[in-house]
């Protein structure tokens, strides 16, 4: 068992990581699949888990390319999600693609 150490930049990030997917994933995951949100969506738009986690990865870093130049410069910052809010949910759609990857849903579609 690896124990991280919240005084570690790095590991502290990953902590806030896991903190944010548990608390997504009471809203967002089935009873007994945890990447079920992925399939459905997919499922609907005919595509694969992967590519309906690569949609929303794609979705995280074009509102980065909106936030980032403009960040500074906006007056009182942005109304929602801030770049740094955009950067945790990008990392952590990271991880679960990956997660889908290992399930091999990257190149089958499901139906």
């Amino acid at each position: 068992m690896i124990k991280l150490n919240p005084d570690n930049e790095f590991e502290a990030v990953l902590i806030e990581m896991v903190e944010m997917h548990r608390k997504k994933a009471k809203d967002y995951a089935g009873d007994n699949a945890a990447n079920q949100n992925f399939y459905d969506s997919a499922y609907q738009l005919g595509l694969t888990g992967g590519h309906s986690c690569e949609t929303l990865i794609a979705t995280k870093q074009a509102r980065l390319r909106v936030l980032l130049p403009n960040h500074g410069n906006a007056v009182g910052g942005p109304v929602n999600e801030g770049s740094e809010d955009t950067l945790l949910d990008r990392a952590i759609y990271s991880v679960l693609a990956l997660t889908i990857w290992t399930e091999d849903d990257y190149t089958s579609e499901k139906g």
